[in-house]
């Protein structure tokens, strides 16, 4: 069928089988993002509080359309997505294909979840989204530290994660999951207790870092990092301090909000000048650092926006950098490239301990 024929088929499935409401066409904002509707579930929309986990198959909530070509570049079909198996011989199913003139493709995909570095984690886990209450965007737990000043214990991120490129003062309110993750008051961690300010105008910088002492009643591991799955599985033990040179050519890894548990390799040490947007078009310049790229055949990113404040280490867990930088081309396999600061300066310029 044509893309208009299937827009006007899946606008029949959502009012007669799901019994969605159509409503004048409205700009929906998510973040920083935006998007038409049309059609909305009175259900869901009604819901104060989030649902209590799923006992049983939902039309409303398991059943995802979507588009797929056909061998004609003129034509498409519709994609049933079932996150049910209970649905797959349901007369739901049935009716949609009667609606879509059996045009269709069923998928099974699941029950799909949050991956769990984008959701609430008690107790806290590095790698976890993290932000400053009301924030609008996400960030990553690097790891966890001791005030050499204060004796607190906190958690390690980027100044721009954290403090938002110096623009939140100490003692603002921080929150796990972050707040671009749905994280609110209800989700505050800790405050933000100290952070290297960012400087401007060409003046060299050494890091992009940032510390949140941590609430006392809250409860973290800071040892164990961990891979992708849910529940997560550890994937290895922080080896800390580090004696681990950071050479190019050296194997590592992270766990970030974004993409996950990743692999990598340095590609280069000591890299001066390393200029970075810090938004609003916003130059500043960094000295001394490291600049990783994904390993050889990788066919995913070693980072992406929203894994700033991530830890890097070797495959053996010591600490190498703390991640706050990367484009998303260039290096292996065109993939990016991704800057860290050394983590003996993020340790150095907070005056922390590992703990």
């Amino acid at each position: 069928m044509l893309s208009s024929s299937l827009k006007d088929v899946q606008a029949e499935i959502f009012t007669e089988v799901f019994g969605f409401s159509e409503v004048a066409s409205a700009t929906i904002v998510s973040g920083t993002h935006e998007y038409e509707s049309t059609f909305i579930d009175p259900i869901l929309q009604s819901r104060a509080e989030p649902a209590e986990p799923r006992a049983q198959s939902s039309i409303r909530t398991d059943i995802a359309l979507g588009t797929v070509p056909t061998e004609r570049d003129t034509d498409v079909r519709l994609a049933v997505l079932m996150q049910s198996e209970d649905l797959m011989d349901s007369a739901a199913l049935a009716r949609i294909r009667a609606i879509a003139h059996d045009e269709v493709e069923v998928i099974f995909i699941g029950r799909q979840v949050a991956t769990w570095t984008r959701t609430r984690q008690r107790p806290l886990r590095i790698g976890s989204s993290i932000s400053p209450i009301s924030a609008g965007y996400s960030g990553t737990l690097g790891f966890f530290a001791r005030s050499n000043a204060s004796d607190k214990i906190g958690m390690v991120s980027n100044n721009h994660v954290l403090a938002n490129v110096n623009g939140h003062p100490v003692g603002t309110r921080i929150v796990q999951q972050a707040d671009g993750d749905g994280g609110r008051s209800a989700d505050a961690v800790g405050v933000l207790g100290d952070y290297v300010p960012i400087l401007f105008g060409g003046l060299p910088n050494s890091v992009d870092a940032a510390f949140a002492h941590l609430d006392p009643q809250i409860g973290y591991d800071a040892v164990n990092m961990f891979g992708n799955g849910n529940p997560p599985p550890t994937i290895a033990t922080l080896k800390r301090p580090s004696s681990v040179p950071a050479l190019p050519g050296l194997s590592v890894m992270k766990t970030g909000r974004t993409t996950g548990h990743t692999r990598g390799r340095v590609r280069a040490i000591n890299v001066n000048n390393y200029v970075v947007n810090m938004g609003a078009n916003r130059l500043a310049r960094f000295d001394g650092q490291i600049v990783f790229e994904a390993e050889p055949g990788a066919t995913q990113a070693f980072s992406r926006a929203g894994d700033s404040g991530s830890l890097i280490t070797d495959l053996e867990g010591s600490p190498i950098a703390l991640l706050f930088a990367g484009s998303t081309s260039g290096g292996q396999g065109n993939l990016g490239i991704t800057g860290g600061n050394p983590i003996s300066l993020v340790l150095r310029q907070l005056n922390l301990s590992w703990i």
